[in-house]
């Protein structure tokens, strides 16, 4: 029989992972992901009191697709992260989307990702699956990435409308 934890009204600890990515090996560079990324630390350090020491910043080749595994699942662990804590992951950089048998699957490049090798991308979903394994009251994720590969195609595919619709529903 399945336990019911009960929860305080309010947040015992703040954590981030904030992820920025202008410069890729693979792909054309983006211009304002990592000030984004930066500029959102900052805030949340200063206007929402989130412990400097609790903020991971990933920039550009820091980003990779097994340092953002490593450091997304290290919240699985981490030391302080309770259950009545809160996580922010945020994503700016690259998206990229491929067809699939129940229509498209989202993808987020990372800085050493390319997209015609679907090895080397981070399924969007991977992170949130993985995160019923954090402690975390609230894990909030913030995307900031195109995820029908706008930003590497330039020209719109008439399915990754109906795709951004049913991930903002």
């Amino acid at each position: 029989m399945a336990t019911t934890k009960t929860y305080q009204s309010q947040y015992s600890n703040s954590w981030a992972l904030i992820i920025g990515i202008n410069n890729y090996k693979h792909a054309s560079p983006l211009g304002y992901a990592t000030n984004d990324a930066e500029a959102l630390s900052k805030i949340l350090s200063e206007k929402f009191n989130f412990p400097e020491k609790n903020i991971s910043l990933l920039l550009d080749e820091e980003a990779t697709g097994s340092d953002i595994r490593k450091s997304f699942l290290d919240y699985t662990n981490k030391k302080g992260l309770k259950p009545d804590d809160r996580l922010l992951v945020f994503f700016a950089g690259h998206g990229y989307t491929v067809e699939g048998k129940r229509g498209e699957v989202g993808y987020l490049v990372p800085a050493d990702g390319k997209t015609k090798d679907l090895n080397t991308l981070m399924r969007w979903d991977e992170l949130t699956r993985n995160a019923d394994l954090i402690p975390a009251k609230h894990i909030f994720f913030l995307m900031d990435a195109c995820y029908g590969g706008l930003a590497l195609q330039r020209t719109p595919a008439f399915g990754n409308m109906r795709f951004m619709k049913d991930m903002l529903r």
